[in-house]
């Protein structure tokens, strides 16, 4: 029975552990269904590992699991695996503040490596790993894709893959890519077999204790879940206002429901979602065009200059002047 422990700390992205315990249980379930694996064992069983166990009891509990010190990964066996909760944060001066106390996280990391356990790194918890040097190649959230460039010249990123497996290293480069990172996951670590029953259950995922039959009882049902649909609307229309009861719509359910699924399964409410995409949109006109700050801030959106600063200060630590000045190509060709 493969152990799985889901590393969490203060700043971190709960909703991810919530997510992959969501998806653990439903492989537990459809490997019962199994008819070599009925009346056997569950394949996985997880367990929450933190610093401080006694301040993370509800957490476990909300998880179904139990709660233990970051010490245990030690013994985590070679056929264990580590999901690695990503952190949160405004900017990257932000993010750095977050990893500088995270000292006893990466020793539990490194710890669970030397053992040989599979590291599973969603979205921005690669960088808990970039400054390890564990063997093995990245993948490279476009949140910060700067700042990795920066911190791993060693050529272990891999810019270009959504989901990236290499070494006992597991990593995607957005969170629309996550379940199919645990779906990589669940083959490596319990088969192909469960693995292709998992990847070919729907996206979208009940709340917790409903039946997973009555998830998978519409095998005509679309496959493709709200927040995917609500995601690909933001995507292409990220100048437009915001407007919520539109982007429901969009997704063909209400907004309670979206805002539901959406914050379990991105970690954040649409609207915060839009700000990332018109602040990355920002980024990349401002390092490859010669347009001026007031077109790039109506192509993404905005109107008021100063609102557009502040997106772009919030996202990167600079205005973007001083963005342009040291990121854009024309920096990049002076440099060189």
């Amino acid at each position: 029975m493969p152990d799985v422990y889901l590393l969490c700390y203060p700043s971190s992205a709960v909703s991810v552990l919530s997510t992959a315990a969501d998806t653990l249980a439903i492989a537990n379930t459809l490997a019962s269904m199994q008819g070599r694996r009925r009346a056997s064992a569950a394949p996985f069983r997880w367990r929450l590992a933190v610093a401080d166990p006694s301040r993370w009891e509800a957490l476990a509990n909300v998880l179904g699991c139990p709660c233990v010190p970051l010490d245990a990964l030690s013994q985590a066996g070679a056929d264990a695996m580590l999901i690695i909760a990503p952190p949160l944060f405004d900017h990257i001066a932000g993010l750095e503040q977050v990893l500088s106390l995270l000292d006893r996280e990466r020793a539990a990391i490194a710890g669970a490596a030397a053992q040989g356990a599979l590291l599973v790194a969603p979205f921005t918890a690669v960088a808990l790993l970039v400054s390890m040097g564990l063997p093995g190649k990245l993948a490279v959230p476009w949140l910060i894709a700067n700042w990795m460039r920066d911190a791993d010249p060693a050529g272990r990123l891999q810019p270009d893959q959504p989901v990236v497996s290499s070494e006992n290293l597991l990593s995607t480069r957005a969170m629309d890519h996550v379940h199919a990172m645990l779906t990589e996951a669940v083959a490596r670590s319990a088969g192909a077999a469960l693995a292709r029953t998992l990847g070919g259950a729907l996206l979208d995922q009940p709340e917790r204790g409903e039946a997973v039959s009555i998830w998978i009882r519409n095998p005509d049902a679309p496959r493709e879940s709200v927040v995917l649909r609500a995601r690909r609307y933001l995507q292409q229309n990220l100048a437009e206002p915001y407007d919520l009861s539109r982007l429901a719509a969009a997704a063909s359910t209400s907004e309670r429901t979206l805002l539901r699924h959406f914050m379990k399964s991105v970690g954040m409410s649409p609207l915060q979602f839009l700000h990332q995409l018109r602040a990355e949109r920002a980024c990349h006109l401002l390092e490859v065009t010669t347009l001026s700050l007031t077109a790039i801030a109506e192509q993404c959106g905005y109107q008021d200059m100063s609102a557009f600063r502040n997106l772009v200060r919030r996202h990167t630590g600079l205005t973007p002047g001083a963005h342009r000045r040291a990121y854009s190509v024309r920096a990049e060709l002076r440099a060189g």
